[in-house]
Protein backbone atom coordinates (compact mmCIF):
# COMPACT_ATOMS: atom_id res chain seq x y z
CA UNK A 1 0.00 0.00 0.00
CA UNK A 2 1.44 3.39 -1.04
CA UNK A 3 2.23 5.91 1.88
CA UNK A 4 1.56 10.01 1.97
CA UNK A 5 4.87 12.08 1.10
CA UNK A 6 3.97 13.59 4.37
CA UNK A 7 4.47 10.40 6.37
CA UNK A 8 7.53 9.63 4.64
CA UNK A 9 9.79 12.93 5.08
CA UNK A 10 8.20 13.08 8.74
CA UNK A 11 10.11 9.74 9.26
CA UNK A 12 13.00 10.66 7.41
CA UNK A 13 13.37 14.24 9.22
CA UNK A 14 13.17 12.63 12.55
CA UNK A 15 15.80 9.76 11.39
CA UNK A 16 17.88 13.39 10.90
CA UNK A 17 16.89 15.42 14.07
CA UNK A 18 18.54 12.20 15.90
CA UNK A 19 21.41 11.55 14.21
CA UNK A 20 23.13 14.64 12.05
CA UNK A 21 22.03 16.19 8.95
CA UNK A 22 24.62 14.18 6.66
CA UNK A 23 22.99 11.16 8.10
CA UNK A 24 21.80 9.63 5.30
CA UNK A 25 24.08 9.92 2.48
CA UNK A 26 26.79 8.75 5.26
CA UNK A 27 24.67 5.80 6.55
CA UNK A 28 22.59 4.76 3.63
CA UNK A 29 21.51 1.65 4.80
CA UNK A 30 21.33 2.43 8.34
CA UNK A 31 18.60 5.20 7.30
CA UNK A 32 16.54 2.40 5.66
CA UNK A 33 16.40 0.35 8.35
CA UNK A 34 15.21 3.33 10.57
CA UNK A 35 13.06 4.05 7.98
CA UNK A 36 11.62 0.50 7.50
CA UNK A 37 11.42 0.08 11.19
CA UNK A 38 9.32 3.37 11.48
CA UNK A 39 6.40 1.72 9.56
CA UNK A 40 5.31 4.34 8.02
CA UNK A 41 6.44 3.65 4.63
CA UNK A 42 5.71 0.95 1.86
CA UNK A 43 8.34 -1.51 0.51
CA UNK A 44 8.11 0.33 -2.67
CA UNK A 45 9.15 3.83 -1.57
CA UNK A 46 11.93 2.51 0.81
CA UNK A 47 13.90 0.49 -1.83
CA UNK A 48 13.29 3.54 -4.02
CA UNK A 49 14.97 5.79 -1.88
CA UNK A 50 17.46 3.29 -0.62
CA UNK A 51 18.72 2.66 -4.28
CA UNK A 52 18.77 6.81 -4.37
CA UNK A 53 20.94 7.31 -1.86
CA UNK A 54 23.37 4.48 -2.37
CA UNK A 55 23.64 6.04 -5.91
CA UNK A 56 25.23 9.01 -4.63
CA UNK A 57 23.73 11.44 -6.50
CA UNK A 58 21.45 12.93 -3.86
CA UNK A 59 22.54 15.98 -1.74
CA UNK A 60 20.94 18.66 0.12
CA UNK A 61 22.25 21.29 -2.20
CA UNK A 62 20.74 19.12 -5.22
CA UNK A 63 16.83 18.70 -3.05
CA UNK A 64 16.97 22.04 -2.37
CA UNK A 65 16.88 22.56 -5.91
CA UNK A 66 13.57 22.78 -8.35
CA UNK A 67 11.59 19.27 -7.99
CA UNK A 68 10.93 18.80 -11.41
CA UNK A 69 15.12 19.38 -12.21
CA UNK A 70 15.73 17.25 -9.69
CA UNK A 71 13.59 14.68 -10.97
CA UNK A 72 15.30 14.64 -14.10
CA UNK A 73 18.68 14.02 -12.38
CA UNK A 74 17.08 11.34 -10.75
CA UNK A 75 15.38 9.94 -13.82
CA UNK A 76 18.58 10.04 -15.34
CA UNK A 77 21.42 9.02 -13.13
CA UNK A 78 19.58 6.36 -11.66
CA UNK A 79 17.76 4.71 -14.51
CA UNK A 80 14.08 5.03 -12.54
CA UNK A 81 10.96 5.66 -14.71
CA UNK A 82 9.81 9.03 -14.35
CA UNK A 83 6.96 8.26 -12.30
CA UNK A 84 8.94 7.05 -9.62
CA UNK A 85 11.97 9.70 -10.39
CA UNK A 86 8.54 12.26 -9.39
CA UNK A 87 7.86 10.51 -6.40
CA UNK A 88 11.34 10.72 -4.75
CA UNK A 89 12.07 14.05 -5.88
CA UNK A 90 8.52 15.28 -4.12
CA UNK A 91 9.98 13.51 -1.22
CA UNK A 92 13.69 14.47 -1.14
CA UNK A 93 12.46 18.29 -1.52
CA UNK A 94 10.35 18.47 0.90
CA UNK A 95 12.93 16.72 3.49
CA UNK A 96 15.45 19.24 2.56
CA UNK A 97 13.10 22.21 2.27
CA UNK A 98 14.40 25.51 3.66
CA UNK A 99 12.69 25.33 6.30
CA UNK A 100 13.74 22.21 7.53
CA UNK A 101 17.38 23.23 6.74
CA UNK A 102 16.97 26.39 8.54
CA UNK A 103 16.05 24.65 11.51
CA UNK A 104 18.95 21.95 11.35
CA UNK A 105 21.53 24.82 11.06
CA UNK A 106 19.61 26.36 14.62
CA UNK A 107 20.32 23.09 16.56
CA UNK A 108 24.10 22.19 15.41
CA UNK A 109 25.97 22.48 18.96
CA UNK A 110 22.91 23.09 20.88
CA UNK A 111 23.27 20.19 23.03
CA UNK A 112 26.90 21.37 23.99
CA UNK A 113 25.69 24.54 24.95
CA UNK A 114 23.43 22.96 27.10
CA UNK A 115 26.06 20.69 28.30
CA UNK A 116 28.51 23.27 29.23
CA UNK A 117 25.83 25.40 31.08
CA UNK A 118 25.38 22.17 33.67
CA UNK A 119 27.09 20.74 36.83
CA UNK A 120 28.32 17.45 35.70
CA UNK A 121 27.54 14.84 37.54
CA UNK A 122 28.48 11.13 37.37
CA UNK A 123 28.11 8.29 40.04
CA UNK A 124 31.10 5.08 39.71
CA UNK A 125 31.11 2.09 41.52
CA UNK A 126 34.08 0.61 41.14
CA UNK A 127 35.43 -2.92 41.70
CA UNK A 128 39.08 -4.94 41.51
CA UNK A 129 40.14 -8.25 43.19
CA UNK A 130 43.51 -8.23 45.20
CA UNK A 131 45.04 -12.15 43.97
CA UNK A 132 47.67 -12.98 46.68
CA UNK A 133 47.89 -16.56 44.85
CA UNK A 134 46.70 -18.51 48.13
CA UNK A 135 43.67 -16.04 48.25
CA UNK A 136 41.79 -13.42 47.04
CA UNK A 137 40.02 -10.26 48.24
CA UNK A 138 37.47 -8.52 46.45
CA UNK A 139 37.46 -4.62 46.51
CA UNK A 140 34.56 -1.85 45.99
CA UNK A 141 34.34 1.64 45.95
CA UNK A 142 31.31 3.96 45.26
CA UNK A 143 31.75 7.37 44.61
CA UNK A 144 28.69 10.58 43.81
CA UNK A 145 30.74 13.14 41.79
CA UNK A 146 29.89 16.72 40.60
CA UNK A 147 32.31 18.57 38.38
CA UNK A 148 31.25 21.80 36.06
CA UNK A 149 32.89 21.64 32.29
CA UNK A 150 34.52 24.81 31.46
CA UNK A 151 35.09 25.81 27.59
CA UNK A 152 38.22 23.70 26.63
CA UNK A 153 35.52 21.05 26.47
CA UNK A 154 35.22 22.74 22.72
CA UNK A 155 38.71 21.53 22.48
CA UNK A 156 38.49 17.56 23.05
CA UNK A 157 39.66 15.94 20.01
CA UNK A 158 37.08 13.12 20.24
CA UNK A 159 33.99 15.21 21.20
CA UNK A 160 34.74 17.45 17.99
CA UNK A 161 35.25 13.93 16.17
CA UNK A 162 31.41 12.89 17.28
CA UNK A 163 30.03 16.44 16.75
CA UNK A 164 31.54 16.59 13.23
CA UNK A 165 29.83 13.03 12.65
CA UNK A 166 26.23 14.51 14.73
CA UNK A 167 25.82 17.91 14.94
CA UNK A 168 22.69 17.32 16.68
CA UNK A 169 24.40 15.00 19.96
CA UNK A 170 22.22 15.76 22.72
CA UNK A 171 23.44 16.95 25.76
CA UNK A 172 22.59 13.58 26.96
CA UNK A 173 24.73 12.06 24.74
CA UNK A 174 27.54 14.25 25.38
CA UNK A 175 27.41 13.40 29.07
CA UNK A 176 27.18 9.80 28.50
CA UNK A 177 30.77 10.07 26.38
CA UNK A 178 32.46 11.90 29.23
CA UNK A 179 30.90 9.67 31.98
CA UNK A 180 32.17 6.62 30.32
CA UNK A 181 35.50 7.43 29.70
CA UNK A 182 35.75 8.91 33.24
CA UNK A 183 34.41 5.77 34.55
CA UNK A 184 37.15 4.17 32.74
CA UNK A 185 39.76 6.10 33.94
CA UNK A 186 39.03 5.54 37.97
CA UNK A 187 38.44 1.95 36.76
CA UNK A 188 42.12 1.20 35.21
CA UNK A 189 42.94 3.86 38.39
CA UNK A 190 41.31 1.59 40.97
CA UNK A 191 42.52 -1.91 39.61
CA UNK A 192 46.25 -0.53 39.48
CA UNK A 193 45.75 0.85 43.44
CA UNK A 194 44.38 -2.68 44.44
CA UNK A 195 46.65 -4.95 43.02
CA UNK A 196 50.19 -2.98 43.08
CA UNK A 197 51.19 -4.98 45.85
CA UNK A 198 51.35 -8.76 45.90
CA UNK A 199 51.92 -9.40 49.45
CA UNK A 200 49.97 -6.37 51.04
CA UNK A 201 46.68 -6.35 51.24
CA UNK A 202 45.37 -2.82 50.05
CA UNK A 203 43.60 -0.38 52.03
CA UNK A 204 40.19 -0.11 50.02
CA UNK A 205 39.02 3.12 51.80
CA UNK A 206 41.86 4.99 51.60
CA UNK A 207 42.40 5.05 48.00
CA UNK A 208 42.05 8.81 46.94
CA UNK A 209 39.20 9.16 44.50
CA UNK A 210 39.37 12.97 44.95
CA UNK A 211 42.96 13.02 43.63
CA UNK A 212 42.34 11.07 40.72
CA UNK A 213 39.40 12.79 39.74
CA UNK A 214 40.62 16.36 39.88
CA UNK A 215 43.10 14.90 37.85
CA UNK A 216 41.37 13.47 34.96
CA UNK A 217 39.12 17.09 35.24
CA UNK A 218 42.59 19.01 34.76
CA UNK A 219 43.14 16.86 31.64
CA UNK A 220 39.87 16.89 30.22
CA UNK A 221 38.30 20.14 31.05
CA UNK A 222 36.47 20.12 34.26
CA UNK A 223 36.64 21.29 37.60
CA UNK A 224 36.04 19.34 40.77
CA UNK A 225 32.92 20.61 42.62
CA UNK A 226 32.71 17.68 44.86
CA UNK A 227 33.22 14.03 45.64
CA UNK A 228 32.15 12.21 48.28
CA UNK A 229 32.98 8.08 47.82
CA UNK A 230 33.98 5.20 50.43
CA UNK A 231 35.55 1.90 49.80
CA UNK A 232 35.29 -1.77 51.31
CA UNK A 233 36.72 -5.17 50.77
CA UNK A 234 35.02 -8.18 51.70
CA UNK A 235 37.94 -9.90 53.90
CA UNK A 236 40.02 -12.60 52.44
CA UNK A 237 38.81 -15.63 51.00
CA UNK A 238 41.49 -18.27 50.90
CA UNK A 239 42.00 -20.44 47.68
CA UNK A 240 41.36 -24.55 48.50
CA UNK A 241 42.89 -26.74 46.45
CA UNK A 242 41.73 -30.74 45.50
CA UNK A 243 43.58 -33.29 46.23
CA UNK A 244 42.96 -36.31 43.92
Amino acid sequence: MATSNEAVVAALKEIIDRNGPDYISAEPYEAYKALMAAGTVDKKTANGLLYLWMSGVITDSVAAGDTEQLSQTIKKECSLNKGMADHLANIMGALYSSDHKEEWKSKEGEGLRQFLAEDFEVAWNGFAVWDAGSGTVDCRYEAEIAMVPDDTVHDDGALKKQLKKNPFMTKEEIHGFFAKRLKEYLDSAFEDYCTCEDYYQPVVEDFEIDYYVEKWGKDNGFDLISCEGSGEDQGFEPKFRRWR
